[in-house]
């Protein structure tokens, strides 16, 4: 025997490459893993960011909403906004007097580049701007976020990117804010403060959270960027970063102009913006990529040690079983008997149970064959009598017994019929050796069956079909709602007289068809109910009838498509009857696989 057969080689060769695999495998999950822990650290630490600088964002707009408070419940402010001046002096000394008392609210941020702006319904209008400024000649008063102020004197309007206002703002866009003055005892409002926001009230929030590998976007829900780390951003609308924003991507790496980011994203409830936050992925690449070489370094001599400590133990285990195979494969098999001779071997205790072993298995091994056969022959011969078993047309007794009343009533038209119909099912069941067919065609059957009951009890049973177009198709046991409906007839109704109604109701629901056969009959009884399908033969044998009755058509549904299928039953005394029945959703043309 070559060398390079040896079992030694070939596990050496094993380990070898296991160790090789585990290599690569261990330093792609080291790399991944510690690249993982990084993004989750700069996204933690994005997060943290946002997270503050929304904060600073809702304590801003706290502050506006104080002023607005503050200035809404003074008295003087009230005055000046419902008073008409007598004359120009008059309008000068009021604006005078707002105007410093406005500009003691600016010192109330943090930021200077806030503007307050008051106008009346005198159309007289205080701001804390260096000049004067007649806000009905702006037009602002008729933009839409006025327009919604004046109709709702209880809401807040905002409008985002708005140009200035004066001469020397007019070139500059401002967010401004708007809430009326609204006087509760005459219930409408005596004015409207309106302020305005310079982009850098915003920049400033995220000021110091600002990083080179960083961006901070401020913006709207249409993508309108309002502040930004980068000021030529501001302005436009990117609905590229919009969507990357509202999408799930926290701490997942996204594509954005060409570089990789990580974004981090918060809504701001009170001025109804986004607030997003870019970082650089090549920041965490270079800060993996140094740890990782080290890892893999420490990784890679760790395993060559344990690689060569294998080796030798390897050589050393499988030396008895070289042995053991050697003598195995000296055993002539073309002339050895069924049985051969024991195979001795030395070495170690496996070596010496594994030829013990070997012997017993040609021992056991003719029995377990013998056996084997044996169990097949059992199945297979199962397995066709279960194909082979087919229900038994059992109605045809209960027909004859009908057809039989109607000939000796003289009713011999009503016999032709009965015969006809009778003539119909059997070509259709006996001469049909489908075993499964059309919906739609199972029902006709019962049909034919329910004409010739008819005959003999006249119209006091009705029987009605709700079968939706979409199930006609769906293939079924033949002749499994005969039956049922039999069953329904002879022991649901009174014997003589029977009157009452079947329905039938066929549905698609998800992937299973779901036939319900409700009677309104006199029901089960419930010591019967609770075993009627393990003892539904015995029952009906007791009644005086014969067949397979509840029980076979379950037990044969079962047979066809398995235990996730077959009846359900539910019966009240004295109401009627309800059975279930869960089929597959088969087509012509399908199978279906137990």
């Amino acid at each position: 025997m070559k060398n390079s057969r040896r079992i030694s080689s070939q596990i050496l060769c094993i380990v070898i490459i296991a160790f090789l695999l585990f290599f690569l495998f261990t330093t792609s999950i080291i790399s991944y893993q510690y690249r993982k822990n990084t993004s989750e650290l700069i996204t933690l630490s994005s997060q943290h960011s946002v997270q503050q600088l929304n904060e600073g964002f809702n304590t801003f707009y706290q502050q506006l909403i104080y002023i607005m408070v503050q200035l809404s419940s003074d008295s003087t402010i009230k005055s000046y906004l419902e008073e008409t001046p007598e004359d120009t002096f008059c309008y000068y000394q009021m604006q005078r007097y707002v105007n410093t008392y406005l500009q003691s609210y600016n010192g109330f941020f943090s930021y200077s580049n806030v503007n307050i702006i008051l106008y009346g319904k005198n159309n007289c209008t205080y701001t804390t701007y260096n000049e004067t400024v007649a806000l009905e000649d702006t037009g602002i008063m008729d933009e839409d976020f006025m327009q919604k102020v004046q109709k709702n004197p209880k809401r807040m309007g905002i409008d985002y990117y708005h140009r200035g206002i004066t001469r020397e703002t007019r070139d500059k866009y401002y967010t401004f804010t708007a809430c009326s003055l609204f006087d509760p005892y005459s219930q409408s409002p005596y004015g409207y403060i309106l302020i305005a926001i310079d982009e850098s009230c915003f920049s400033s929030l995220y000021f110091n959270l600002r990083q080179d590998d960083n961006r901070f976007s401020v913006m709207t829900h249409d993508g309108l960027i309002l502040s930004d780390s980068d000021p030529r951003q501001i302005g436009r609308t990117d609905r590229e970063l919009l969507d990357i924003s509202g999408s799930k991507t926290a701490g997942i790496a996204v594509d954005y102009q060409d570089k990789k980011y990580i974004p981090v994203s918060a809504e701001n409830a009170f001025f109804d913006v986004r607030i997003v936050q870019l970082t650089d992925y090549s920041t965490i690449t270079s800060k993996v990529f140094s740890n990782t070489l080290i890892v893999v370094c420490i990784t890679g001599l760790i395993l060559a040690a344990a690689l060569l400590f294998l080796v030798f133990a390897v050589r050393r285990i499988t030396r008895p079983i070289q042995n053991l195979t050697m003598a195995m494969y000296n055993i002539d098999w073309d002339r050895a008997s069924k049985r051969p001779a024991a195979v001795n071997c030395g070495g170690c205790l496996e070596a010496e149970q594994l030829g013990a072993a070997f012997d017993k298995m040609f021992l056991e091994l003719d029995t377990y064959l013998d056996n084997l056969a044996r169990e097949q022959n059992a199945r297979r011969l199962a397995e066709q009598n279960a194909l082979q078993s087919q229900i038994n047309p059992h109605f045809i007794y209960n027909t004859l017994a009908s057809i039989k009343y109607l000939s000796a009533a003289g009713r011999s038209q009503d016999v032709i019929s009965g015969i006809t119909a009778l003539i119909d099912i059997l070509r259709k069941t006996i001469g049909d050796t489908r075993e499964t067919i059309p919906l739609e065609e199972e029902c006709a059957l019962l049909e034919s069956y329910f004409k010739i009951q008819q005959l003999r009890y006249g119209n006091g049973i009705r029987l009605m079909l709700q079968i939706s177009e979409d199930c006609r198709n769906f293939l079924v046991p033949k002749l499994f709602l005969q039956p049922l409906a039999e069953n329904a007839i002879f022991h649901g109704f009174t014997d003589n007289n029977p009157l009452g109604d079947i329905s039938i109701y066929a549905a698609k629901m998800e992937d299973t068809l779901i036939i319900e056969v409700i009677d309104n009959g006199q029901g089960i009884p419930s010591h019967i109910l609770a075993t009627i399908l393990s003892d539904d033969a015995a029952l009906i044998r007791n009644k005086g009838f014969t067949g397979i009755g509840v029980k076979n058509v379950n037990d044969r549904i079962k047979l066809i498509y398995g235990a996730a299928y077959g009846l359900h039953i539910a019966s009240l005394e004295g109401y009627g009857t309800q059975i279930t029945i869960k089929l597959p959703l088969i087509e012509p043309g399908t199978t279906h696989c137990i």
